[in-house]
């Protein structure tokens, strides 16, 4: 008897059925090629060196690389821009199921009656923590540079991956024009010893013309991205050492590397626990989230401003940005909910509590910011609808005056023509 050989592809189809959260993940791996992946592998050596050798890896090279771990003490590798080949050849390698792909693949919320919702929807909390893998997600900040570029543009753009991305433009703020992009870092644990899935630097967003036309526009982290969250160098260290110790915080690679330089709370090469495994890309996804929150504070100030000026600045668009910001903010804490869960679940087998202890009050604190902005929302919201409809009825009045008199002057004058 003959029997096909089967791909990754095939099982995540045959799993549909069961699972119809990975709908996105079996439409994307009949996309096309896309762009070259990148991929790093950090080594510790059996010496026991605390500190990785970053080894750039070739995909043609990565089974190989994978199944060699006999001169090796532990390995780490990572993933920047996965594409569809790169998700069938690893998930056929490490037998990763495909749920895993599936959330990092799909980051967006259709219409339900479209498709089915993402895992980080359809499943329960208690699900996703106990799968032992993690997928951050997190809103970035991009300055588009100058807003007159945009004044007919799309409100919906795409970053240039091989996952696109939701990039949400914003209302422009003192002549910047500010965008939204979804992002997600995945942290899976395999015998690989460790394995990091995350999204480049969004260099270049794209806008979708009409008829099948696109526009690429160049964007860049906010001021430069994230706050270091590691304890700042001494004068006396920074004198000594001649080496720069900057990199490039535009990309979550080399942020990834540059820190495990320094092993995480709890990091043990050899058997990694998936939270300090986690470690670092948790603490820099929580600093993008302070970013937005302090994105979220200038936004409502500025409709606070359009509700003074309520003649020249209060529109109907603005009524519209701040449902979606509402919706935003929901999103947002159930994402920061999932991460409190997850961690939680998995700290009882952390030796070295304190770390997670202090991450846990800083997620408590961002979720306690987006509890307040959204507070805020639910106030604003009636009262901008309230006034732009008094403004609807004051134009009403008005244009029915104006009738009143254009059919005074027909009556008086039309007859002595």
């Amino acid at each position: 008897m003959n029997y096909t050989q089967k791909s990754y592809k095939d099982w995540v189809e045959s799993q549909l059925q069961t699972n119809p959260c990975i709908t996105g993940l079996a439409e994307h791996l009949g996309c096309g090629l896309g762009t070259a992946s990148t991929i790093v592998a950090l080594d510790y050596p059996q010496s026991g060196h605390p500190a990785p050798t970053p080894l750039t890896v070739a995909e043609a090279d990565l089974t190989k690389l994978i199944s060699t771990t006999s001169t090796i003490h532990g390995r780490i590798l990572l993933v920047e821009n996965i594409r569809p080949h790169l998700i069938s050849l690893l998930g056929e390698i490490l037998d990763v199921d495909p749920i895993f792909f599936a959330g990092h693949v799909t980051t967006d919320f259709k219409d339900f009656e479209k498709a089915p919702p993402p895992p980080s929807l359809a499943l329960f909390p208690s699900q996703i923590a106990r799968k032992g893998y993690l997928h951050l997600h997190y809103q970035q900040v991009l300055d588009l540079g100058s807003a007159d570029p945009f004044q007919s543009s799309s409100y919906s753009l795409k970053s240039d991956s091989n996952v696109p991305r939701n990039v949400r433009r914003l209302p422009h703020l003192s002549g910047r024009q500010l965008a939204l992009v979804r992002a997600c870092c995945s942290i899976l644990v395999r015998n690989v010893k460790g394995s990091w899935i995350f999204d480049p630097a969004v260099k270049t967003v794209i806008e979708t013309l009409r008829p099948g036309g696109r526009k690429a526009y160049p964007s860049m982290l906010l001021h430069g991205g994230f706050e270091d969250f590691m304890p700042s160098v001494s004068f006396a260290s920074f004198t000594s050492v001649t080496t720069d110790r900057s990199w490039d915080k535009k990309s979550i690679l080399s942020s990834l590397i540059h820190y495990f330089c320094n092993q995480p709370p709890g990091f043990i090469a050899s058997e990694p626990s998936i939270l300090s495994f986690g470690y670092y890309p948790i603490r820099i996804v929580l600093a993008e989230w302070i970013l937005y929150t302090h994105l979220m504070s200038r936004y409502f100030k500025y409709y606070e401003n359009t509700l003074y000026d309520i003649e020249n600045r209060l529109h109907d668009s603005d009524i519209i940005d701040l449902q979606r910001w509402r919706r935003r903010s929901m999103q947002s804490q159930h994402k920061l909910i999932l991460l409190s869960e997850f961690v939680d679940y998995w700290l009882p087998q952390e030796a070295d509590k304190q770390p997670w202890n202090l991450t846990l009050k800083d997620i408590k604190h961002v979720l306690s910011q987006l509890e307040h902005y959204n507070r805020s929302l639910e106030h604003m919201i009636p009262v901008a609808t309230s006034i732009v409809q008094l403004l609807d009825s004051r134009r009403s009045i008005l244009d029915a005056t104006n009738v009143s008199r254009l059919t005074f002057i027909a009556l008086v004058f039309v007859p002595l023509s």
